[in-house]
């Protein structure tokens, strides 16, 4: 009985998301689904830090297992999150003292860079579309958390978010302040493809009236432990996604390798 309706879960999400999305296997998939619950309590108050470690460290071995395809060229090339703009829609947000990602909404400094969108009106639209802006995932890997549970007055700073892990480098990719999520957990991502749309969540958007912004973060992992690293560097050097994406598409030029074919292709799938 459980299996038949974890099966009709799936096609739910096949249905809803696109026939083209697809997700990890079993324990894995139950692993991304406890993960995203954990990062839920914690970020939201009601989990306390050392709870969380030791749920999150449990996690861990399973949730790395690696079922993508042989990483491609240039695999180190993160792509740009925000299709149609570059580092030079970044401020130097980054500041890590005392911070520590085990203290929720409670945590210190802000471990990521702050990307602003072309919104003159804070309405959470591009000037150049008058359309929400899409988001992209930095790398291939796994989406590990899916919030969007985000509501005015909530004490989180990343408001609405996704969490996708590099499973092959290990590092887990945060994309906050979102107005929507087309992405679940358990679902594997191409370098690139769309995991949601720029918005104006987060405690601290609202409170203080900022830019609307994509908050944009990378940790490591070891021991139940989270430590930030800057990415402005692999930022600057980043790809670019074709602008502007056509109406409707959510899956980029580039396509993983095929079982057996040549995975020595350049990141534009040529």
């Amino acid at each position: 009985m459980k299996l038949a309706l974890r099966a009709i879960v799936l096609v739910f999400l096949g249905a809803r998301l696109g026939a083209s999305s697809q997700y990890v296997q079993e324990p894995q998939l139950e692993a991304c689904r406890v993960w995203n619950e954990v990062t839920h309590a914690l970020m939201s108050g009601p989990l306390a830090g050392k709870a969380a470690r030791e749920r999150y460290q449990a996690l861990w071995a399973t949730i790395t297992v690696d079922d993508l395809p042989a990483p491609k060229l240039n695999h180190w090339q993160w792509m740009f999150p925000l299709p149609g703009y570059d580092a030079s829609a970044f401020g130097e947000s980054y500041w890590v003292d005392d911070y520590r990602y085990l203290d929720g909404p409670q945590a210190q400094g802000y471990p990521g860079l702050r990307i602003y969108l072309q919104d003159r009106g804070r309405l959470g639209l591009d000037d150049r579309t008058k359309k929400p802006a899409p988001v992209v995932s930095a790398t291939d890997g796994v989406v590990v958390a899916a919030e969007k549970f985000w509501k005015e007055g909530d004490p989180s700073v990343l408001g609405d978010f996704v969490t996708v892990l590099d499973q092959q480098d290990k590092l887990l990719f945060t994309y906050a302040n979102l107005g929507r999520i087309r992405v679940s957990p358990g679902q594997l991502l191409v370098k690139g493809e769309v995991v949601g749309w720029v918005g104006r969540t987060g405690q601290e958007i609202q409170a203080r009236h900022l830019g609307t912004q994509l908050g944009f973060m990378v940790h490591t992992f070891d021991k139940g432990l989270f430590y930030p690293v800057y990415p402005g560097r692999a930022l600057r050097v980043a790809g670019q996604v074709a602008w502007p994406l056509k109406e409707g598409e959510v899956r980029p030029r580039i396509q993983p390798p095929q079982p057996g074919a040549d995975v020595d292709q350049d990141d534009d799938g040529t």
